[in-house]
């Protein structure tokens, strides 16, 4: 449920910050976001290796999208595990079925990435922000203006880290997130660009993932 409410608050916020720019940001980077949550109780000194899957799970709101694109993967993917390693982590291979529990890694880590449509509109007449002489901005909002209607696009990348310790009430112990949010717009290298550098951002924000190391003897 947590972390449902968390995702959920992601595309709401997604949408504020467009909302913030009510003229347009100067740049499409001004709408990037780097979110991070983690579990106040957990001890991330206790982790040392990980693992993670080779492909990103994708989501989306509507079917115009088409079949999701995996020619990103590999990118995010390298961005992601680049950052767990310089965190001090180790990266091991991925678990099977049949991997006994005392050699799992610490933690497995999970990308995922969501994408909505969301739709606005603007109506552009000279008088709207005029103040009449009660003071007060004139906007007779019926039907004799043209209204313009426009749609844009967001993305979130989600990094969710999995601690493979057994809980008692058998739920999934996610023990850190990191979401890379942004407007889906420009090139292919462009977006990938900027994803990159929210992800980078996510651990940037999050020193307590940084493993201690063992000074040289």
């Amino acid at each position: 449920m947590k972390r449902l409410l968390i995702l959920l608050l992601t595309g709401l916020f997604a949408q504020l910050v467009v909302s913030c720019y009510p003229e347009g940001a100067d740049n499409i980077e001004d709408y990037d976001v780097a979110i991070t949550n983690y579990d106040k109780g957990a001890d991330f000194s206790a982790f040392t290796t990980f693992s993670i899957p080779d492909t990103v799970v994708y989501f989306a709101n509507d079917n115009s999208a088409g079949k999701p694109s995996h020619e990103f993967d590999d990118a995010v993917i390298k961005a992601v595990t680049d950052n767990f390693v310089a965190m001090g982590y180790e990266k091991v291979a991925d678990p099977t079925a049949t991997t006994p529990a005392e050699d799992l890694p610490s933690f497995i880590v999970t990308v995922s990435a969501f994408s909505n449509v969301n739709y606005a509109y603007f109506v552009d007449n000279w008088y709207n922000n005029w103040g009449g002489w009660w003071g007060g901005p004139f906007n007779p909002y019926y039907p004799w203006y043209p209204v313009s209607v426009y749609s844009y696009r967001t993305g979130s990348v989600v990094v969710e880290m999995v601690s493979t310790a057994k809980r008692n009430d058998d739920k999934v112990n996610v023990v850190w997130t990191g979401i890379a949010d942004g407007l889906l717009q420009g090139s292919n290298s462009f977006v990938l660009n900027r994803v990159e550098s929210q992800i980078d951002q996510c651990f940037i924000q999050s020193p307590y993932l940084k493993k201690a190391t063992t000074p040289n003897k």
